[in-house]
């Protein structure tokens, strides 16, 4: 009897049917490519079916197959959406078009094209940060949103389409940055707030996949995470709003556990950062801020994130200058606070709006377990007549540092008269230029180095003395000991003259453990001990040795020295990375350094170093005498003598 067509063909469209299942992993789906490979060739096969039974014998008319349903167009975007990404109008319109013909805005990392179906390779318009970045995919949210806020499916099918290519192209092992970072975290984000407002479900597994991964990251179990950074609030806030948004309470709980304990870890109890970085305390405010609003949207406690978050700007408001711009240390680019920084808060208020709401903090000097050291004159706005200097000293924090944090143990900045004189190289920008390595160096920074000696960055610079007589309108004493260099020991001591407004530096090296035996003395090869300031752009530096004048506009400060070294003058040049100062994210501006050295001999010895600064105008005169042991400061005709800073 012969085969009837039919059952050959049908057989087979069930065949590719149960082949994809076969297929697919367990609780996964398979990739949408391959589901739509499968899918097609079991319907062409069961088609041909029918037609061979067509041809075969007359059959009864079928009732007509209903077209399927076009996908339904949500009317609002999840709440989760709203929570993790708050978005202008603007930039959700601007953004939206601009993808829809194949832009991507990364913001400081540069721009990105896409293609029809993009391959996720790095391109050279955009940063290191920028091209990890695109693994985020948050930068695809304003499709989604433009495309539900104004009904426009043509946006909606791009996100959607994005969001499959990016999931099929990365079914397999990860290499480490996609799934790293921040740009896994946001990521994450981006698939919990897409998958509520769609119910796709090949996204919502792609989330699910991703938290799991995030929430595995986290290694402890402790109430505070030490050795944590921002980006793993990002990672853990991505996990909470996944296994919140499938019900798992279990998984939730977990989720935010390990956000209270990384929002410990990252912030001390002071308040300062763990970063190194004044910026990324700011960026920290921002992120507790989303914290807070997830548990909302969750529905759970916030504690304790608004208490952590009102630690951090009692810091912050110390880690502003007199012009309200960020102090520029670690990755932080002198810039204005965020607008939204601390909205509410007496002292953010009055920063941010620079004294015209708030309330100004009262400390002028403050210490931080996160390694720094902030003093001022006073917290009187320009043109009240008070003097306005500022400084600032770096030393090891009590906890690990991050990558945002520079080499900068025992650097100084010092800012006076609405001129930052003495400054910090900054960030540059996140890339692998000369210059972005260069600046976390400790040559890049006003402090000091020691040659043709082992260095032991671990061991840092820490801090021995942190007084202020400021309440009484005395002084304020500083000092921090570097025992990074082998069988070389370096103590800066800082006083600060609030009475004659003058900074006084003393910096002194031990090195009588460098004894060399005999036998060695061939191969010994001197150390030298260098000093170096880092001056700000734009100022110039005119006078003699023993004293040189920084000038800018109708301002000055004069730098008297004593003890070992001659001065040395080198300014930026192209080519060479010595100098340069980052002005803006990614903008470099020449400065010069003022340095100083001196060599330590085969049998060791102690010397000393004083520097001090006086900032005064342009027709003022204050005379300084430093004789032994003494510096004298002679300002409006009123001497004040101080000894020099010591331990």
């Amino acid at each position: 009897m012969p085969r009837d067509p039919r059952f050959a063909i049908t057989t087979s469209a069930r065949v590719m049917m149960s082949y994809m299942r076969s297929l697919r992993p367990k609780g996964r789906l398979l990739p949408a490519r391959t589901t739509t490979f499968v899918v097609c060739a079991a319907i062409c096969l069961s088609t041909l079916g029918s037609v061979a039974h067509a041809e075969d014998s007359p059959a009864p008319a079928e009732p007509a197959v209903p077209a399927p349903a076009p996908p339904v167009m949500p009317t609002a975007l999840g709440s989760w959406c709203t929570s993790l990404f708050p978005m202008s109008v603007k930039k959700q319109r601007n953004r939206a078009r601009a993808l829809m013909v194949g832009k991507v805005n990364l913001d400081k990392g540069g721009t990105y094209s896409l293609t029809e179906n993009p391959d996720w390779r790095p391109q050279s318009s955009a940063d290191l940060s920028g091209n990890r970045h695109i693994n985020s995919l948050r930068w695809a949210l304003p499709l989604l949103f433009r495309g539900v806020n104004t009904q426009n499916q043509a946006m909606v099918d791009r996100f959607k389409q994005l969001m499959y290519d990016w999931i099929d192209d990365h079914q397999g092992k990860r290499s480490y940055w996609v799934n790293a970072s921040i740009y896994g975290g946001l990521r994450t984000q981006t698939l919990a707030c897409a998958w509520q407002t769609l119910q796709d479900p090949i996204i919502q597994q792609a989330a699910v996949r991703d938290a799991t991964s995030m929430w595995k990251t986290y290694r402890g179990g402790t109430d505070v995470k030490i050795g944590a950074n921002n980006t793993d609030l990002t990672r853990q806030l991505g996990a909470l709003a996944t296994f919140c948004s499938v019900g798992d309470v279990n998984l939730r709980n977990a989720a935010w556990n390990h956000l209270v304990a990384i929002a410990r870890g990252v912030i001390n109890s002071d308040g300062s950062d763990v970063e190194g970085s004044p910026h990324y305390a700011m960026y920290m405010e921002k992120l507790l801020s989303t914290v807070e609003a997830a548990a909302a949207t969750c529905g759970i406690p916030n504690e304790p994130i608004p208490q952590l978050r009102g630690l951090l700007y009692g810091f912050v408001a110390q880690a502003v200058r007199p012009d309200f711009r960020l102090e520029s240390l670690g990755d932080t680019a002198a810039v204005e606070l965020r607008r939204t920084f601390g909205v509410g808060d007496w002292r953010a208020d009055w920063l941010r709006s620079k004294g015209a709401i708030g309330t100004p903090p009262t400390p002028v000097y403050r210490a931080y377990d996160g390694g720094y050291i902030f003093g001022r004159h006073s917290w009187a706005l320009s043109g009240s007549g008070a003097p306005d200097t500022y400084y600032s000293l770096r030393y090891k924090g009590i906890r690990p540092a991050t990558a945002h944090t520079h080499d900068d143990g025992g650097s100084l900045t010092f800012y006076s008269r609405g001129v930052p004189w003495i400054s910090d190289p900054g960030p540059y920008r996140y890339n692998s230029s000369s210059l972005r390595s260069f600046v976390k160096t400790r040559a890049a920074h006003s402090t000091f180095t020691v040659s043709n000696t082992k260095y032991n960055r671990g061991k840092g610079v820490v801090k021995t003395k942190s007084r202020s007589d400021s309440r009484s309108g005395g002084n304020d004493y500083s000092c921090l000991v570097d025992n990074s260099w082998k069988k070389s020991e370096i103590t800066r001591c800082v006083t600060y003259v609030r009475g004659s407004d003058a900074l006084v530096v003393a910096d002194y090296i031990n090195a009588t453990k460098v004894k060399v035996r005999k036998k060695k003395r061939k191969n010994y090869k001197k150390r030298e001990i260098s000093q170096r300031w880092q001056i700000g752009p734009g100022i110039g530096v005119e006078g003699t040795e023993g004293q040189l004048t920084l000038v800018s506009g109708d301002q000055r400060v004069d730098v008297i020295k004593a003890g070992v070294g001659d001065w040395n003058l080198s300014s930026a040049v192209e080519g060479s990375s010595i100098g340069w100062h980052t002005t803006d994210w990614g903008v470099k501006a020449p400065g010069t350094v003022l340095s100083r050295s001196t060599t330590v001999p085969r049998k060791g010895d102690q010397q000393v170093m004083v520097t001090v600064f006086v900032p005064r105008g342009s027709a003022e005169s204050v005379p300084v005498q430093i004789s032994d042991g003494t510096v004298t400061i002679t300002r409006n005709g009123n001497p004040v003598t101080v000894g020099f800073p010591a331990p």
